[in-house]
Parts: structure tokens; sequence; C-alpha cells
């Protein structure tokens, strides 16, 4: 149990600190924003002077010169941007808090989010991919038709190699230029610009390769504008081969000369397609070199046969990792990057090649290709493309396996071209793209109509009810939304009618109930006067009395009335029902009692009138008996008898009245009683009250229930009188059906034996506190809840002797 209370003080002691942490944060940026709003206003202005002066001065000389300047300027870019920054939020939040206010606009812009972000998605996918395909495409059928010239290249040196040897030994250099010249003519009819070196030899002349040291003992080349290399190449073949070749019976492929080393900064190679043959026989060894080069001859070629615009674009330095260095050069490095010639004792040539590269500063430039012409820069347009394919150095033999060799010209009409022209497939595909592109578009503005139409749909209703919420706002209850579609926010707009109609209802119900109140209160104020505003003064007994209403004006009536010195009329009446309807009948019952105790009590001072003036009861008779006609109270006098008992007169009379102005379903019951002060003597009638509790003094309870049924039913009612003669510290109370019937939240009731029980606690008691005890128990019983029925009560206690 311990262990119990111990984690659960320390979940409340974490869940209080994590309370007052986030207390503290909202405390620290609220205190945060309220500084800002103070601040940031003067850090603006000081920006924008800062900003100012610096765009006056940063370029004279005595700013430049200034050792503030980095500082100053530095200052200046700081308050700008937290003035940019904390203005631009507001900005935002002060756009967001607008644009997005009305719903409408918040489901346009999701609408636009969702529907449309997918869209550019595609769109953007779909372009790229169609660029990028394109552009591989074009790239694919150059370095197919590169490839192509390359095998065709090896094939026509393969086939001089082999007809070479097949030339007489004794055959002449003038033949052998003259075949070689009449076959050359046939390979640059499909490879132009093509130009070969050959190097011939016995076998058993030398152990050393004539073409590593001696230059090309036939050579065949035609030079001119057309088939000149694009590069910086003399575009010379006859010099011997480079070492790398060694041991290489055949090699072909692209092939390069880096650009000179004259501190230009020229970045393009001398490009060409290169194949070595060395075929051997019993007689002689042949060593062919085959060279196309490429130029514009061969571009031309090949724009033709791939239908693609090809531009010569050989990237031949090393511009991306360049060895940089001082433009000056040590003695050890002035032969670097140059061929060496020795001559040696048998006349041969040797050539060596110091493989140390020179130090170069590169500046490329991509906005000409090599013949100078300008290259297309419009991105996403008309741009140009790379196409990289393996070259080899040819000086020292190192390979790149992608090399920028030349570049293509792209646009979307270039791209389409190359994706549905010529084929009766690309036509076909080519309209199927338009009708799926037109259908899509259509599918989208139907969707976005579809969006614009339900958003519309939506915030139209929300609209309305934010306009019909303003007339309510202001009071007007009786502007009505009108509904316009059959579904849920027809019924919600349709509620809100409801809703409106209602209220207006209500209000004027209200206004209807408030002018009912109003005229309870009056009623209440004006039945106020009928109760009694003053208590009797009696030689034998205290009377109180307090009546208590349930809904406003009550039903019941108590009163006590003097209707002569030293004769006091007691009465308690409950009507049936409440509210106003029983406060009238309760002042018709009050009226009639009032009239007829008015009616007794001058009786009572004609009587005294005649007995003052010594008129004899018999001289008053009117009958043979010889009685008198006044009717006294039964007991009042000596002259009184048993039949003429005034207080059950008095409740008959008072029927007769009620019946002849209530309905029949409107009826009381009243406890009234006379009490003759010098004799002590209460004379009584009950008509269908509660029985009158008598708590004498040595503790005994009477109940004084002799009377009759209730008053208002039956015109032919009749009514019995009682009498008792109370004692001195005797306690009467009279109390109405309100008291004994209170219920507790259970649904019980107090009961007449539990006030029974109250009475004789507090039988020494006052009258005031005997009334305040029985309100108060009955108060504590009920705990608290409504009263459902009005709660009278007359207190009468005989004074002591």
């Amino acid at each position: 149990m311990n262990h119990r209370r111990t984690i659960m003080n320390h979940r409340n002691d974490t869940s209080d600190n994590r309370r007052t942490a986030r207390e503290r944060t909202r405390r620290a940026a609220s205190n945060t924003r309220a500084f800002l709003r103070r601040v940031m206003p003067r850090v603006a202005l000081a920006a924008v002077v800062m900003f100012v002066v610096w765009l006056l001065v940063n370029d004279r000389p005595f700013y430049r010169d200034s050792t503030i300047t980095g500082w100053y300027g530095f200052l200046t870019f700081m308050v700008s941007t937290a003035t940019l920054i904390y203005y631009g939020w507001w900005a935002m939040s002060w756009a967001k808090r607008k644009l997005l206010w009305r719903v409408r606009r918040r489901l346009a812009i999701t609408y636009i989010f969702i529907g449309l972000t997918p869209i550019v998605l595609l769109a953007v996918l779909g372009i790229f991919a169609a660029m990028v395909g394109s552009q591989q495409a074009m790239v694919r059928i150059v370095a197919a038709e590169i490839k192509a010239t390359d095998q065709h290249v090896r094939t026509s040196a393969r086939t001089l190699a082999e007809e070479l040897n097949r030339l007489p030994a004794n055959a002449s250099d003038q033949a052998v230029r003259a075949w070689l010249e009449e076959r050359m003519t046939f390979v640059r009819a499909t490879l132009p610009g093509a130009g070969v070196a050959v190097w011939r030899d016995d076998v058993d002349e030398s152990m050393v390769a004539p073409e590593r040291t001696q230059r090309a003992q036939f050579v065949n080349q035609q030079l001119n504008e057309d088939t000149r290399c694009v590069g910086p190449d003399a575009g010379e073949i006859d010099g011997p081969l480079p070492e790398w070749l060694d041991g290489q019976n055949e090699w072909s492929g692209l092939a390069f000369l880096p650009p000179p080393d004259d501190k230009s900064d020229n970045m393009f190679g001398s490009p060409s397609l290169r194949t070595v043959v060395r075929t051997q026989d019993d007689r002689v060894t042949t060593t062919v070199l085959l060279v196309v080069p490429v130029s514009r001859a061969l571009v031309r070629h090949l724009r033709e046969s791939t239908d693609v615009n090809v531009r010569p674009f050989f990237i031949g330095a090393d511009i991306f990792n360049p060895q940089r260095g001082d433009d000056t050069r040590s003695n050890d490095s002035a032969g670097a990057d140059e061929i060496n010639v020795q001559a040696t004792v048998n006349d041969e040539i040797v050539l060596t090649t110091n493989e140390q590269p020179r130090p170069r500063d590169f500046d490329p430039t991509f906005s000409h290709d090599q013949f100078g012409e300008p290259l297309s820069t419009k991105p996403l347009f008309d741009f140009w493309y790379p196409v990289l394919l393996p070259a080899t150095n040819w000086l020292d033999g190192e390979r790149s396996s992608d090399r920028t060799t030349f570049v293509i010209d792209w646009s979307w009409a270039k791209a389409g071209k190359q994706f549905f022209g010529g084929s009766q497939i690309g036509d076909f595909w080519r309209k199927a793209l338009i009708v799926v592109g037109v259908g899509f578009l259509m599918l989208e503005l139907f969707a976005l109509f579809s969006a614009a139409w339900m958003t519309r749909a939506v915030t139209g209703t929300v609209h309305q009810l934010h306009r019909a919420t303003e007339f309510i706002r202001r009071g007007d209850f009786s502007h009505r939304v009108h509904v316009r579609s059959h579904d849920q926010l027809g019924e919600l707009a349709q509620a809100f009618n409801d809703m409106s109609a209602n209220i207006e209802s209500l209000l004027q119900e209200r206004v209807e109930h408030e002018r009912l109140e109003r005229e309870v209160e009056i009623a209440a104020q004006v039945q106020g006067q009928l109760f009694p505003r003053r208590v009797p003064l009696l030689a034998t007994v205290e009377v109180a009395g307090e009546c208590r209403a349930a809904r406003g004006v009550a039903g019941d009536y108590y009163d006590y009335i003097e209707v002569a010195p030293g004769f006091v009329a007691f009465a308690l009446g409950d009507v049936s029902g409440k509210g106003l309807s029983a406060s009238l009948v309760m002042s018709n019952l009050q009226a009639a009692l009032r009239a007829q105790t008015t009616i007794i009590a001058e009786r009572l001072r004609s009587a005294r009138r005649a007995a003052a003036a010594g008129v004899t009861a018999g001289s008053h008779s009117t009958g043979a008996t010889g009685k008198l006609d006044l009717a006294f109270p039964c007991g009042v006098t000596e002259l009184d008898d048993d039949e003429n008992c005034a207080v059950a007169k008095m409740a008959a009379r008072i029927n007769e009245q009620l019946c002849q102005s209530t309905e029949s379903n409107r009826f009381a019951t009243l406890f009234l009683a006379l009490y003759d002060d010098r004799a002590r003597s209460l004379r009584y009638t009950n008509a269908g009250h509660n029985a009158a509790i008598l708590m004498r003094a040595d503790g005994r309870t009477e109940q004084l229930s002799r009377g009759g049924t209730m008053i208002g039913a039956f015109d032919w009612s009749e009514f019995e009188e009682g009498h008792t003669a109370l004692q001195p510290e005797d306690l009467l109370v009279i109390f109405s059906d309100g008291i004994s019937e209170a219920q507790n939240i259970d649904g019980e009731e107090y009961g007449e034996a539990r006030l029974t029980q109250l009475i004789t606690g507090h039988r020494a008691a006052s009258v005031e506190d005997v009334r305040r005890a029985i309100f108060a128990a009955v108060d504590n019983w009920s705990g608290g809840q409504e009263r459902g029925d009005d709660q009278t009560l007359v207190v009468v206690k005989c004074k002591g002797a």
C-alpha cells in the first residue's frame, strides 16, 4: 500500500513538474514575443539607416581603406538579416491568417496541393524521362555510328595490310605508291579524310621494328580544310609509332593528341580513329597505320548517317584535375612533353619521351565547339549534351574510359523526331500519345471542376452559416439559411434553421415567462398583503405564522382575525393545485372568511348594544321558543345555545360562496377556529384539513380533526364544530400538508409522526422558536430540493397562569 502511494506521489510530482515546465516555456515565449515587439521596430530603423549609409559610402576610397569596413559590413548584414527574418515571418503569418481564414480558400489550396502536385510531379518526371531518354538515345546512335566507323577503319586497315603482303617482293616504291593511291581512293569514299602510313621491312634485315625508329616508307594522305583534323594536330602520320604499341599486332580505337603546351588555354585535343595492323609472311613484315581524323567531312558524315547534329568537342586536357605550377621550368624539365630524336651509328632514329607533364593552367569554356561555332544554351528547350567515349592518348597510351568527344544539339523538336519520326509505328504512337494527353487533360479538367463544385457546395453552406451566426450575434433570429442540397450539409443548414426558430420561439417564451414572472411577483406582493401583518394582542396566548410558497404565489392561506376584543379567529386553508390559479381561489377564500368574520363581529356589537340598553332575550324572540334571532358563537355568551354554533355556520357559508364562484374541480381544505381569550376556549371545525396538533403541557397530544369534508366541492356539505379549552403552556400547531408530505431524496415523506416528535421536543420553546425549528427540520429533511407544495404553519401557545 505504501509502495503504491509512493508511485502515485511520484506520478503526481512528475505531472506537476511537467506542468510547471510547460508554464515556464509559455511564459518565456510570451516574454520573448513581447520583447521582440518592443525592440524590432528600432532594429528595423537601424538596419535601414545602416544600409543606406553603406550604399552611399561603399565605393568611396576612405571606406575601402578603413579598418572598420569589415565590421561595419558584417554588422549591417546581421541587423538587416534579423529585420528581414522577423518581418518576413510576421508577413507570412499575416498572409496565412488572411489567406486561410476562409474555409473555401483552405479547401482550394488543399485541392491544389492534392490534385496538382501529382500532376506536376508526373509532368516533371515525364519531361525529365523524355529529355534523358532522347538524349541517351541520340548519344547511343552517335556512339554506335562511331563504333561502326571504327570497325570499318579496322577492316580497311586489315585489307590493306593483307594486300600489301601479297604484292611482289621486288615491287618498286613507285608501284607501291600507285597501288596505295588507288586503294585509298576507295577507302576515302566511305572514310573521308582517311590517311595511311606503311612500314615494310624484310624479315631478316633487323631485329628492331622499323615503325619504332623510322618514318613511314609509304604515306598516302590528302588534307584540306574539309578533311583536316579539328584539333591543333598538323596531320603528320609518317612519324614513328609510339612505344606503347610494341608487341601489339593489331590495335584500333579513338585516339587523340593532347593540346600543345604553348601557354595557351586551349583545352581541345586532336581526335582521330586509328588502326595499327602488323602482318608478316616469309618474305616481309608490313605495318599499316590507317588514320581517319575527326574533321568537318567526318562530322558531316556522322550527321547524315545519324540524323543528329553532332559537334566535335574533344577535351584533350585534364581540366578537372589540372596540375598547376609556375610558368618557368627548370633545366631538368625543359624537354617535357617533347619528342627527343637521337641518331645512332646505323643512322637509325630512336624516339624517347619524357612522361613528366608540364604544369598548365586552363580556363575551360563551354560556349563554342571545336569548329568555333557557338553552342546552344537554352535550358530545358535547346542545349547541348556531351557524348562520352573511350579514348586513348596517342603519345603514352593512357586510356580514358569516358572522355567528352562530341556534343549533340538537343531540343524538343529533335527529341520528338527521334521518338516518333521515320515510321508508321512512330506516327501511331504520336497520335496515341496525343489522344492520351487530351484524355488526361479532360479528366484533369473534370476533376478540377468537380473539386471546385464540391468546394463551393461545402464552403457556400459554411459561408451562409457564418453569415447567419452574424445575424444571431446581432439578435436577429428571424434569418434563415437557404437549403440547396439534401445531403449532410443540407441537414446541417436545416438544423441551423430549426435551431434559430427554436431560439426565436424560446426568446418569445422567455419574454412571456419574464412577463409572467413579473406578474407573479406582483401577485406575490399582493398576496403578501392578504396575510396578516400583525398579531392580535391577547392576554393568554402567543401566535406566530408563516407561509412559504412553492411557485412564487401560494395556494395556502393562513390568517388570525380579531373579531371582537378578546375574540380571535384562526384559519389555515390549502387550495388544491399551485400557482396563480390556486392563489386566486385562495384570495376568494380569504374574502369569504373576512366577510363571515365581519358579519359575526357586527352581530356581536349589536348584541352588546342591546344588552347595554336592558333588552331581554325574550323581547328579541320572534318564535314560539322565545330565542334570540341573532346567532352567537357557541359558548360566547350565556345567551348562546348549542344550535347557534358560529364556527360551523361560517364554514358552511364559505363553502356555499366557493361553490358558487369556482369550478367543481377547485376546492380547498380549511381549519377554522374561534378563540375566547377570557375563557381560554377554542371552538373549531376541520373541513378536510390536516388535523391540528394540540400538545398539552404534560406531553399529551390531541388531534383536532372534528369537522367535515373540504369546502368548495359540494354545496350541500355540513360541518361539525369541536370545542376544547387551552391550558397554560399548551401548544397548538396548525399546518398544511406541504410540511407533513415534504420528501427527501429517496421520496420518503416527513410525516406527522416526526412533526409530533419535533413539537414534543420544543413544547417549552416560544412560538417563533417552534416555527423556525419546524421549517428548519423540514428543509433539512428535503436536502435542499425544490419545494413540491406550499408550506404553511400557524403556532399558538397558551401563556402560563
